[in-house]
């Protein structure tokens, strides 16, 4: 077991950030042991060695705390982390360079000092690493999108460059090469990577129920703004068809989509909203079609979760009855899960009000911390990883998936051609796959419904499955 000699302030934070370093991404047990010194010093009792780790975030005054005072300072220093191992076993990254989130070069100008038993890192790898999964800056900062969202381009991550890097796994790679350049025996615990796919049902019919005019406008939009004469007569053809059976309709591709993952022994995540509205669904859990594809989703192996209402995230009284609302109607189709997760709709997200909305509920996974504007790791992340309330100091009984890649940031945002938008996921998805990590992938029902969207489909399964 490794013991942890740290200054005594901010106990709960640090022991949150050592939790996620050493135990989730590492798997290795310590013990936390807080003292009158400036920085971290790691030891394994009954060993000599030691590791020193440099102060940064956690020798923020309590009076700049969460402000923008204590935010890292630009440009970030990049860690060539080539003076580590010059000619010896190199550190696993996605890149020779490392950003510094907290941390400044040692006396002698390097970010490593290793001598004979000591290895002194000049980085804060615990306050860096808690920045990024709190999503510290966060709280801190005020800008946000028209949805009331956290934009990429306001992130330390979108702004320095390394969003599509899952830099805490790599600050913890170079923690593991520190710890067993030291202690050659001590061994980590491997993990198993996840492809992780899911499916937020926001419009699960497009043509039933519809007004003409409504439909109208859309085999306009198949005609101009899409270019596909096909698509505009497939519409009209399940307006008429829908008429009589909601089934026909063109945006139910759930049987599709169920096929195609379990052709690659995929469970896939189906998530629900519960309220009826212009900014929610255009359905009720009561709708026949809706109990049909609950039974349906259920019963051939994929999971049933909450997609939370538009005004939700700032609301956690609302979130509870939202995810009552879906046990009930759950429960009445018989359909039991060992664990209950999902998603905000819009990807929208505060700090740290929606985590205690969804911990409050009960729920057990969040899959929502990704940003709607850019693919990436907004929490720094590849894993499921425990969550931390700013507000409240501890670490919540609930996880986060952090969500890599929505489709429609890549066609919609970027817009994206489809052989750049696979290029874009397969990269991801090896980086994640680099740590054996979790690819978290959204793709909308709605958006199979085109022949290229289901050829693309099908290829990102080939490539990350």
């Amino acid at each position: 077991m490794l013991c942890l000699r740290v200054p005594r302030s901010y106990l709960p934070e640090r022991r949150f950030a050592c939790d996620v370093r050493l135990r989730e991404c590492l798997g290795l047990d310590y013990a936390l042991v807080p003292e009158d010194r400036p920085d971290v010093l790691i030891g394994m009792p009954g060993h000599a060695g030691e590791v020193r780790l440099a102060e940064g975030l956690f020798a923020t005054e309590p009076d700049r705390w969460l402000t923008p005072g204590s935010l890292p300072r630009e440009p970030l220093a990049w860690w060539d982390l080539a003076e580590l191992s010059p000619g010896g076993r190199p550190v696993q990254t996605v890149a020779p360079a490392l950003p510094v989130v907290y941390g400044a070069p040692l006396p002698s100008g390097a970010f490593c000092e290793a001598e004979s038993g000591s290895v002194r890192l000049g980085v804060d790898l615990l306050g860096s690493a808690f920045f990024m999964l709190t999503r510290y800056e966060e709280a801190a900062l005020r800008e946000r999108d028209e949805h009331g969202r956290f934009p990429a381009r306001a992130s330390l991550a979108g702004r320095a460059g390394f969003l599509d890097r899952p830099v805490v796994n790599e600050y913890a790679e170079v923690l593991w090469w520190a710890l067993s350049t030291l202690w050659p025996g001590l061994r980590r615990r491997a993990r198993q990577g996840r492809f992780l796919l899911s499916h937020d049902v926001d419009n699960p019919l497009c043509t039933a129920g519809r007004s003409l005019v409504g439909v109208g406008k859309s085999v306009a939009g198949d005609l101009v703004r899409r270019a596909d004469p096909a698509l505009a007569v497939r519409r009209i053809v399940s307006f008429a068809l829908t008429r009589r059976t909601p089934e026909a309709d063109l945006c139910n591709t759930f049987d599709w989509i169920m096929a195609e993952s379990e052709a690659r022994g995929i469970a896939s995540a189906f998530n629900f909203l519960t309220v009826v509205g212009p900014e929610d669904a255009a359905y009720r859990l009561q709708d026949p079609f809706i109990r049909r594809l609950l039974r349906e989703a259920a019963g051939r192996g994929h999971e049933v979760g909450l997609h939370t209402s538009y005004h939700s995230y700032a609301d956690p009284e609302r979130i509870g009855r939202e995810f009552d609302d879906l046990l009930a109607a759950a429960e009445a189709e018989g359909i039991r899960q060992p664990a209950w997760g999902g998603r905000q709709h819009y990807l929208r997200w505060a700090n740290p009000v929606t985590w205690q909305g969804w911990e409050a509920a009960g729920l057990h996974y969040d899959s929502t911390v990704g940003y709607a504007d850019q693919p990436g790791f907004r929490t720094g992340l590849c894993h499921e990883h425990p969550v931390f309330d700013l507000a409240s100091r501890r670490t919540l009984r609930l996880r986060e998936r952090p969500l890599v890649v929505m489709e429609v940031t890549l066609f919609e945002y970027m817009r994206l051609p489809p052989e750049a938008a696979l290029e874009r996921i397969v990269e991801l998805r090896r980086r994640c796959a680099l740590f054996d990590g979790d690819f978290t992938l959204l793709w909308h029902n709605c958006c199979l419904i085109q022949d290229w969207e289901r050829n693309l489909y099908r290829a990102v399964l080939d490539a990350c499955a």
